[in-house]
């Protein structure tokens, strides 16, 4: 519901948040599309109006799907509503993000397959680390744990096969679905990485960031939005 963002984006969810003069999730489509990715989902939840809008004016042949739980629910739930939408494998992204071009190219290049993305140490606060040996996925955690190096920093963006997603769907259902309360796909990943291979895919120096709070958008604003536009 972006409640910490409020004052920046009043009633508008964070996904329409507009960074340099571009919304992120529109923005987002755009380099999907340029990617050649143009069979697009997107779940909305609160003012789920707001995105309808755009998405008719703006990208009518996207599909949405919407998730009226998203208060009581987590991500893994608007995740599970795209089963029987979503065919064959996918790509992964959560609407609040800033992120340069390269981060579709390389996931879209890697062999077939499940991935996370990750980058280098950002420093922007509320990170999600990941740990895993030998190039897989053992858990994605907000905890920064001592005893361990961190594989790199969750950038929010992944790649998923279809037998992925099935299982995941199938370890959804398993916990009671809607009953599961506030879980989120990122724990399902950790739950079933010792199973099912999730590969880590890192560029150290990818320029990204989330956008959570005002402290994120000044460090885009700051930081990331000034690299991203002189890019080629």
């Amino acid at each position: 519901m972006g409640t910490r963002l409020r004052a920046l984006h009043s009633d508008l969810p964070k996904g329409l948040l507009t960074i340099g003069g571009v919304s992120l999730v529109p923005r987002a489509i755009e380099l999907l599309r340029t990617h050649g990715v143009t069979d697009i989902v997107l779940v909305t939840g609160w003012k789920a109006e707001a995105y309808e809008h755009v998405i008719a004016e703006q990208f009518p042949d996207i599909r949405c799907v919407h998730n009226p739980d998203f208060d009581t629910t987590g991500t893994m739930h608007s995740l599970f509503l795209t089963r029987g939408t979503v065919a064959g494998d996918f790509l992964l992204l959560e609407s609040d993000l800033l992120f340069e071009p390269r981060a579709l190219e390389e996931l879209l290049a890697a062999p077939r397959g499940d991935y996370v993305l990750l980058s280098g140490t950002t420093g922007q606060g509320d990170e999600v680390f990941a740990y895993g040996d030998e190039g897989r996925l053992r858990a994605l955690s907000k905890t920064l744990r001592p005893e361990e190096p961190s594989r790199g920093e969750f950038t929010g963006i992944s790649r998923v096969t279809a037998e992925f997603f099935e299982h995941l769907c199938e370890h959804f259902v398993g916990r009671g679905a809607v009953a599961a309360g506030n879980y989120h796909y990122d724990d399902a990943f950790t739950a079933l990485a010792p199973v099912h291979p999730v590969r880590l895919l890192t560029i150290n120096d990818l320029v990204w960031c989330e956008i959570d709070d005002p402290n994120h958008h000044a460090l885009a604003l700051a930081r990331v939005l000034p690299v991203l536009e002189h890019l080629p």
